[in-house]
């Protein structure tokens, strides 16, 4: 896949969200994170570690489309952050805003899990070609 904010939209579309809820999870306004996709503006690096800390993406993926889309668990390089918003923040007490990150996490893990079952049933339909092939 192309460039790094055509990737940002895979990984978005791959957890579920649409636009708005994904920015806000980042702490961004959906305007600008619709600049974002639209290559209008680049990924900042408070973006990538929100990325990193909030949805568990692999940023080698995002930057060089290498590996997975996802970590599993936070690199240990990788300082945790926390969203900035200001108004999600005001809005959010603790117990709510735990909720909506365990919330993500979940959104995160189904789209990973729906990602690797894909893969494995690539993998026997391949497996099952060869079978095929080897038996002619």
């Amino acid at each position: 896949m192309g460039s790094e904010n055509e990737r940002l939209k895979l990984i978005r579309k791959a957890l579920g969200y649409n636009q708005l809820d994904f920015a806000v999870s980042i702490g961004l306004t959906q305007g600008g994170y619709s600049d974002i996709e639209r290559g209008k503006n680049g990924i900042s690096g408070k973006v990538k570690l929100m990325l990193i800390n909030i949805h568990k993406i692999n940023i080698n993926y995002l930057e060089k489309n290498q590996g997975e889309m996802f970590f599993i668990e936070t690199p240990p390089d990788q300082p945790e952050v926390i969203n900035t918003n200001a108004d999600l923040n005001a809005s959010l007490d603790t117990k709510d805003r735990t909720i909506e990150l365990l919330k993500a996490d979940i959104k995160r893990l189904n789209a990973e899990r729906d990602l690797y079952i894909e893969l494995l049933q690539s993998k026997d339909k391949t497996i099952a070609a060869l079978e095929r092939q080897v038996k002619k």
